[in-house]
């Protein structure tokens, strides 16, 4: 699959000069529903179980079902930048920034998701005792080792935001950039990341208010 979606991306390299907007969009929805089915299909838990017991019986390694993810929208990401850089009132037209910020939101809450992190609700404020954080265990830490590259490519596209672009998608990401400070991550490469944005995009932001 993850070959396929590789084609794609060199079919569009290759005839970029000659596609129409029908065109684009049809690479679109492939590569959109590539991701979305990659993501079904790493969270599904029963899945995960059919693989693990049959690639046990067989004893040989298992799938990489999150790295599939991890490339999909990796690709999907690739795509939508670059029709950004290449087409860009074609881009415009087709809310192609909507759906960048989209699919950065979506892979950062999978990422959350992972931690194990749930955001505070009124509730857990009154009695910390309810939000007591879990070690990961080892799986999980795998996995977010895994999400890390991905959750990496968002903060620098986050960072490499115009200052007026992110402005205005701060009042949605702000919460989960700071869910992601409190949460535990399997390197500091993310906590590095969050410390680049906080410094150079929001910290500038606070001084002119």
């Amino acid at each position: 699959m993850y070959s396929f979606m590789q084609n794609i991306i060199k079919l569009y390299e290759e005839h970029r000069k000659y596609l129409h907007a029908e065109h684009i969009s049809i690479l679109l929805e492939m590569m959109s529903a590539i991701a979305t089915h990659s993501s079904e299909v790493s969270s599904e838990s029963s899945l995960q179980m059919k693989f693990h017991k049959a690639c046990s019986l067989l004893e040989v390694s298992e799938p990489a079902i999150v790295h599939f993810e991890n490339e999909s929208y990796q690709s999907y990401l690739k795509l939508l930048q670059a029709l950004r850089h290449d087409y860009p009132s074609l881009s415009e037209e087709m809310n192609i920034e909507s759906q960048v910020l989209d699919t950065c939101e979506q892979i950062l809450r999978t990422y959350l998701k992972c931690t194990g992190h749930k955001p505070y609700d009124e509730t857990s404020q009154r009695n910390p005792s309810l939000h007591c954080a879990v070690p990961l265990s080892a799986a999980k830490k795998e996995e977010l080792a895994a999400r890390t590259p991905l959750v990496l490519q968002v903060m620098k596209l986050l960072g490499n935001l115009e200052r007026d672009s992110f402005s205005r998608i701060l009042p949605c990401f702000f919460p989960l950039l700071v869910d992601l400070i409190r949460c535990e991550h399997s390197s500091g490469e993310v906590q590095h990341a969050l410390y680049n944005i906080f410094q150079s995009a929001i910290l500038p932001m606070i001084r002119v208010e």
